[in-house]
């Protein structure tokens, strides 16, 4: 592996049999170059993950789609994103072929209070699609 100017810990993994072929599946289905980085990815998210619950602040996105045609959505969204503006860093809106609307938001904050607008947007009456995931914590 290339060091890219980082330092590096170098440790051994035992795997079960059949999972090293696994591992290159995944890693290659995934575009990693090597097991290396498809591993430090995978150690990555679980810290992501454990940060989360560990209620450190996080960025992280919440996209939605709609039909524009309903109005019920776009109004409440904006509202729910002007009520919610201090955890609001940008949103980007596209039109989808067919004429649905994507709508991602980037947002910033504590995992409780982003999960809690994710699921406030989800739950708008004429969304038909959403997710919501945090991306990564804040700080140390």
């Amino acid at each position: 592996m290339k060091n890219t100017g980082r330092s590096l810990d170098r440790f051994t993994v035992c795997l079960e049999k059949g999972m090293l072929g696994r591992l290159d599946e995944i890693a290659s289905e995934r575009g990693y170059p090597s097991r290396s980085r498809a591993m430090s990815d995978f150690i990555r998210r679980a810290m992501v993950r454990k940060d989360w619950r560990g209620a450190r602040e996080c960025v992280g996105t919440i996209s939605v789609a709609y039909d524009p045609a309903d109005g019920r959505p776009a109004p409440r969204l904006q509202s729910l994103l002007v009520a919610n503006a201090k955890n609001v860093l940008s949103v980007q809106t596209s039109i989808l072929p067919g004429g649905k609307v994507f709508s991602t938001v980037s947002v910033i904050g504590f995992p409780a209070a982003l999960e809690q607008l994710a699921d406030a947007m989800r739950a708008l009456k004429g969304v038909t699609h959403g997710s919501f995931s945090i991306v990564a914590p804040l700080g140390k």
